[in-house]
Formats: structure tokens, sequence, C-alpha cells
């Protein structure tokens, strides 16, 4: 029997993603860049999640999903903020984040746009791990997992000089609209320095400038954002930089 905000012990701490696929896209070949741009999300009526970090422990709750909230006990309520935390195409040889994966960034949701270069033709489009709702670094290995049916649409991208995954969004957090950039590593300080050098060469290309002068702004004015940040599940890390769209050249160097 399950009931909502039921708590329940479990004796194992494993669990993995088990993305739904592959979808073929017609016309794509290998190296071609594919967008994968996230119109809507639906979730179901239940989900659930796990109590872990510092306080870890043994329980998994039911948590209801009732006119867009949350529901936790005894008696609190969040608004349902879906993302996805798995996006990927199928790899010959996977490494790390080049074919997208377990990457668990917020940034993944309603109105974003993913962008992955396909390995096989294709691309072989994989899709799951939703969550009604999940705090940056899924910290307990765990949003709130939950069914979800999703509406996208595929194209082909122009394309980024990039080894990763690419996300453009303009409904994450507080409506922006960014570039971030995404990189998995064994730990948050070298998957951070990936995802500068991928930003980096994002900014070189897009404003038609050098490195160190991308190197200067990345530094500067980039928002590092966590993905998957915890030791369940393995140990690795995935993060992004972000930055903003209202970045531009003038084609005036500063007058005094």
């Amino acid at each position: 029997e399950t009931r909502a905000g039921m708590i329940t012990s479990a004796t194992s701490h494993r669990r993995y993603s088990r993305p739904g696929g592959p979808f073929l896209i017609d016309g794509i070949e290998p190296d071609d860049w594919v967008s994968i741009e996230i119109l809507d999300m639906e979730v179901g009526p239940y989900g659930f999640y796990r109590n872990g970090g510092p306080n870890w422990g043994n329980w998994r709750c039911v948590a209801p999903v009732r006119d867009g909230l949350i529901h936790f006990p005894p008696d609190f309520v969040v608004p349902v903020r879906p993302m996805i935390g798995v996006v990927q195409l199928e790899s010959w040889a996977p490494n790390q984040i080049d074919h997208g994966g377990n990457m668990d960034f917020n940034s993944i949701q309603p109105g974003s746009t993913v962008h992955i270069r396909a390995q096989k033709r294709g691309g072989h489009l994989f899709l799951g791990d939703a969550h009604a709702r999940m705090g940056d670094g899924e910290l307990t290995g765990a949003g709130v997992e939950i069914d979800s049916t999703v509406t996208l649409k595929i194209d082909r991208s122009p394309g980024f000089p990039n080894s990763s995954p690419v996300v453009e969004t303009t409904r994450v957090v507080e409506s922006a609209e960014e570039y971030l950039t995404s990189a998995r590593a064994e730990n948050w300080g070298e998957a951070l320095k990936a995802a500068w050098r991928e930003m980096v060469a994002l900014i070189v290309d897009r404003y038609d400038t050098t490195v160190e002068y991308a190197n200067m702004i990345v530094g500067t004015i980039a928002d590092a954002r966590p993905g998957f940040a915890t030791d369940y599940m393995g140990s690795y890390s995935t993060c992004q930089l972000a930055i903003t769209k209202e970045l531009r050249r003038t084609g005036q160097p500063y007058q005094p």
C-alpha cells in the first residue's frame, strides 16, 4: 500500500537512471548537431524523494502533486518546476559528457533547448530521469522523481565549437536568456575548469573575439551552476557555466 506522505524504509540506496529510447531522428548524420527544444512537461500525480546528505538514512517518501504544487509532510507545499535529468544521443565510446547523459541540470526544463553533437546516423535520442522539482546538485541523489509526458521539437542545430552539450534557455529561474556550457569530471573543481574552457570557446565563436578577451569575460561575469554534485551513484560531478545573452559588442571601444 502506498499513501500520500508515506515514509518507507529501503535496505539499498542503489538507483540508476533508466532513460527511454532510442528515438531515431530523420536526416541526422554523424557529426551533425541536434537541437532538442523542450516545449512542455506534464508530470504525474505522485512522485517520490529520499533523505540523504549528512543526515543520510533509509527513508523514501511519496510526494503528491496537485494543482501545480508538490506536497511534503506534514503540511509543506512548493510549486512544481519540472526538469529532465537525462538527455543524450547514443555514443560510440562515451567520454563523460560529450553525448549528454545524466547531467541533472536545472536549466534543462520547458523553454530550454539542448544542443548535442550526434555520433550515429539518426542520433538515437534518449530521455529520462524526470523530476517535478530538483534542487541544484541533486544533493540526496534524487529530486522529486516522477513520471512525465514531455513535448519536444527536434531539429538540426547550427552547432557550436564545443565538445560537450550547450544549453540555450529563455525561462530558467528568472526568465533569463543565456548560453550554458556543460562539463563532467571527478570533482567540482575539474568540472568547473572544463565548463570554463567550453564557454571561452563559445564566446570566441559567437562574439568574434580573442581567447584572451573571452577568458576575462567568462572569469568575471559567468555564473557557475552545479548539476550532479553528490557521491551517490558514483564519484563524479557535473556543472554548467552560464553567460547572459545581454552580453553584446557595441563596435566602439569605450571613450572617457
